[in-house]
């Protein structure tokens, strides 16, 4: 057996015959390969018949080099601790590399699913003799997105984009809003959805990009319609509840009463006529609500009935300046023709 050193494609091989007749043939010692090489030397003596045949094993030693005769990302050329600067978004490279012997094992990994920022690129290679190894490390680094779209962006289930005005019910207070943004890694506020007031109220989503710079704001108008309720939740008349076309009955000499109403709506108006300067008989108590939508209105009418006096006595009775009552005898002068009656 011959130890041959890595990389030895031939060798020179010297056989020569005792006897100068015989012939010499020898198969071998080029071409040769990492492991076992057969090398066959074969004399055929001078009487052409008798041969006697030499092996030798030429063992050529497996190659221990772990450079690299090409390696390359996106067709540039890269080595070992170099950072490659990416586009935002970008989520794999092309990435060759060739040993610079072609029996040494080249393992890659990375280079796919990358992700914002720092993603680490690493080469393995395991020399022909199958123990010696070299890694190969490239950070690739992703710039972060500036994309600050809306995937998604709904209010009460309903798609909307900036600028949009959405209709809601009188008494709405709040609304449910989704926001998805197109890059997972920006970041979104909303401003805005709750505590809503009858009329226009602002909802502002400020989407800031992965970049941490970049930002864009959506703006949608909630326009809460106003109220047309015209109801009363409180009717009375001198504590008493009523409701429209009651009657109420008063006592004679009744010049007022005490009148409550009260809507329903906070934001509703009401205006009351009547219930003071009150005469004998019917007299008209009068409610007008006007709802918060400024439109819609409602009347109510309730009679305030001052029953007629039955008092028939006198407050004053003068006969010729002179205070009487009934049963009263009044002395006159002789002569007298006629007295001055005061009632």
């Amino acid at each position: 057996v011959v130890d041959l050193e890595p990389g030895t494609s031939e060798v020179e091989v010297v056989a020569e015959a005792t006897d100068p007749d015989a012939t010499v043939v020898i198969e071998g010692g080029t071409d040769l390969q990492p492991g076992e090489n057969s090398l066959t030397v074969v004399v055929t003596a001078a009487d052409g018949e008798t041969t006697a045949e030499y092996n030798v094993t030429l063992l050529v030693a497996a190659n221990s080099d772990t450079s690299l005769a090409t390696f390359q990302v996106n067709g540039s050329d890269v080595q070992d601790g170099d950072v490659v600067d990416l586009d935002a978004y970008t989520t794999e490279v092309e990435v060759v590399v060739e040993a610079t012997d072609p029996d040494a094992t080249v393992v890659i990994e990375g280079g796919t699913d990358l992700q914002p920022g720092e993603n680490s690129l690493v080469v393995t290679v395991t020399a022909a003799d199958g123990e010696t190894t070299a890694e190969y490390n490239v950070t690739l680094n992703v710039a972060l997105g500036n994309n600050t779209g809306l995937a998604v962006f709904t209010v009460n289930g309903s798609d909307v984009q900036d600028g949009d005005s959405v209709d809601l019910d009188p008494y709405t207070t709040s609304v449910e809003v989704e926001v998805v943004t197109v890059d997972e890694d920006a970041t979104f506020e909303i401003t805005g959805g709750t505590d809503l007031q009858p009329g226009e109220n602002s909802l502002t989503v400020v989407v800031t990009a992965a970049d941490g710079e970049t930002t864009a704001e959506y703006n949608v108008t909630l326009l809460v319609a106003a109220n047309s309720d015209t109801s009363l939740a409180t009717f009375q008349v001198n504590g008493s509840d009523v409701q429209d076309g009651d009657s109420v009955d008063l006592e004679p000499g009744t010049s007022e009463v005490d009148v409550v109403a009260e809507a329903t709506d906070p934001d509703a108006t009401v205006v009351i006529e009547g219930g003071t300067d009150l005469q004998s008989g019917e007299n008209s108590l009068v409610v007008t609500v006007t709802a918060a939508d400024g439109e819609t209105t409602q009347v109510y009418t309730v009679i305030l009935n001052v029953a007629l006096n039955d008092d028939v006595s006198l407050s004053e009775f003068m006969v010729s300046g002179v205070a009487v009552e009934d049963g009263d005898v009044v002395d006159l002068d002789p002569y007298t023709t006629s007295v001055e009656v005061e009632v």
